[in-house]
């Protein structure tokens, strides 16, 4: 059965600033890469393809995790442009709004709505289990707000959190199938 890794980025340069960055470009931190070489030791897997977003640190995520493979950059798979909000320092966001935002509940001031992420989601989805085989390993490095909402397809929203860097969510042809039975 096809199996998709979504895997969020490493830290990066504006994490640690507190930024909200959005679709703007930053860089993995030391550490980042070396987290994300650590996460290489659980992820032996062989995967068949890779998938990266337009943006560099999914880039410098993978290569840190695998080295240099060859991935398929997919726009489908970029952050979420943030608006208003994008390249400012968190502590300055309104803070209930801000806290909305992060449960997906308020899009983002002048930013993209939080539905149009979803559709690039399900387009994504979509592609992936009508293109690949059903044992085909598919690595996939993307963002906060893109594995925060595909997590709401498959979890109760309520339960659905902002994924930690690194973090590996799997998604695999039962639990497709699952949803688009809704």
């Amino acid at each position: 059965m096809a199996k998709l890794f979504f895997i969020r980025h490493g830290q990066t340069e504006a994490n640690v600033a507190g930024i909200l960055t959005g679709t703007l470009e930053t860089n993995l931190t030391k550490k980042g890469i070396e987290d994300a070489k650590k996460l290489s030791l659980p992820l032996t897997d062989k995967f068949d393809f890779y998938y990266c977003a337009l943006l560099k640190r999914t880039h410098q995520t993978l290569i840190a995790i695998k080295g240099n493979v060859e991935f398929i950059v997919d726009e489908r798979l970029t952050e979420v442009f943030s608006g208003y909000w994008q390249g400012k320092f968190k502590y300055e966001l309104p803070k209930d709004e801000y806290e909305l935002y992060k449960k997906g509940l308020l899009n983002p001031p002048g930013g993209e709505e939080l539905q149009d992420v979803d559709k690039r989601i399900n387009s994504f989805l979509n592609d992936m289990f009508s293109k690949y085989k059903k044992d085909d390993k598919i690595l996939i490095v993307t963002h906060n707000a893109f594995i925060r909402n595909l997590k709401r397809l498959f979890i109760d929203s309520d339960k659905v959190v902002e994924p930690k860097n690194l973090e590996v969510f799997i998604v695999n042809d039962d639990m497709y199938n699952q949803i688009i039975k809704k």
